[in-house]
């Protein structure tokens, strides 16, 4: 077949343009990807917060790579400097040799303890940042965490160890039953508080008697801090009947618990008192609070606590509380004021499950002068109301 001279000419063209751009691919260089050759910090982790004696080890651990590979890394120096400051604390060479917390020699992981000399016995809030280095001098960017330092020791949980619990109780009974436990604290039995017991009727999910077991020498305990805990409990407290969940814990002087034990306590009834439904108000009593006080006293707190029971048993309480009344008559903008039976000792209650609910109060310096109106009551969970206790509270200068 015979091409037109249009053609020819197109499809020369064409083969000229196909031989420029082979020749020209040929001598143009293909772009490559450089490849930093310097170290770098894979992971830099830290605890959120320690305190500069931890009960259990801690410390910084670092990762760090190389191209080159790991044993061409010379080190991760780590600098510490307190938060929202350029000033360094301190600044230390980690280590990677497989001693003093540090598991494998030479393996790119780095650690450092955690302990008082982390920041020259400093506290508060640190920034952390790692850089590592290899022999050829090349470093890494930097990685940074933060840590927050508490003062002194960390506290450890206590342990309960064995306890002793009656098997089967008649709840309507004179007889006041003895509970017992063991409990222990690498503190030292000193910084135990007591141990709580709570108890939980079959098929609820709230204890209807929380109380507690204590190491005083009084109420059934034998001697005084050896470590076991008793208290003879009575059966009046207990509400319901049948098969209840008992939950043990210990309780440290920092509001640290153990673990918990439990077991099981069969709780029987010789009679129904009151009777079946029907449901009988609480009742308030036994006040403790002051009748005068200053407002620029320090420290300004005082514990208000009042005693509280309830006919159908005192797991049936809602609530215990407090309305206050300003020297001119106007309420108190805080009301109700809720009072607590906890244990929490922070919060003005003793101890917990005893019927006597309590709180602190705080007086401001610039609060009026004159007598104020305290009326203290309990609500039952039918709304119930108890009898109101009135207590008038004079603040002086």
């Amino acid at each position: 077949m015979k091409l037109k001279a249009g053609t020819r000419t197109f499809y020369g063209l064409a083969l000229c343009w196909c031989a420029y751009l082979l020749l020209s691919g040929c001598n143009d260089k293909i772009p490559t990807q450089v490849v930093s050759q310097n170290p770098q910090i894979i992971l830099l982790q830290a605890p959120a917060q320690a305190y500069q004696f931890p009960a259990t080890p801690l410390g910084i651990h670092v990762r760090a790579d190389d191209p080159q590979g790991v044993s061409t890394l010379t080190g991760v120096d780590l600098t510490i400097r307190k938060l929202n400051t350029t000033t360094t604390v301190t600044q230390f060479a980690m280590r990677d040799n497989g001693l003093s917390g540090d598991i494998l020699a030479r393996d790119g992981q780095y650690f450092w303890p955690v302990d008082t000399a982390l920041v020259h016995s400093q506290t508060g809030d640190f920034i952390l940042e790692a850089i590592a280095k290899d022999q050829d001098g090349l470093i890494s960017e930097s990685r940074l965490d933060t840590i927050k330092v508490l003062a002194g020791r960390e506290n450890l949980s206590p342990r309960l160890l064995s306890f002793t619990i009656p098997r089967t109780i008649t709840a309507d009974s004179a007889y006041a039953p003895v509970f017992r436990a063991t409990a222990g604290d690498v503190d030292g039995l000193a910084s135990l508080r007591f141990v709580r017991v709570e108890f939980y009727p079959p098929a609820f999910p709230r204890p209807t008697l929380v109380d507690s077991l204590f190491d005083d020498g009084k109420n059934d305990d034998g001697a005084a801090r050896d470590g076991v805990f008793a208290r003879a409990i009575p059966t009046a407290k207990l509400c319901g009947e049948g098969t209840f969940s008992i939950v043990l814990r210990a309780i440290d002087a920092a509001n640290a618990e153990s673990p918990a034990l439990v077991d099981i306590l069969n709780i029987r009834r010789r009679s129904a008192t009151p009777p079946p439904n029907v449901n009988l108000p609480p009742a308030v009593s036994n006040l403790t609070a002051p009748t005068t006080i200053s407002r620029n006293r320090t420290p300004n707190t005082y514990v208000l606590s009042v005693q509280v029971s309830d006919p159908n048993c005192i797991a049936d309480l809602k609530r215990v509380f407090f309305n206050t009344f300003l020297p001119d008559g106007r309420a108190s903008s805080g009301n109700p004021f809720v009072m607590r039976d906890d244990g929490v000792k922070d919060k003005g209650d003793e101890i917990a499950g005893d019927g006597r609910f309590s709180l602190t109060i705080e007086i401001r310096s610039d609060a009026a002068i004159g007598t104020y109106r305290f009326e203290f009551q309990a609500e039952d969970k039918k709304g119930a109301l108890s009898n109101k206790i009135i207590q008038n509270i004079t603040v002086t200068n």
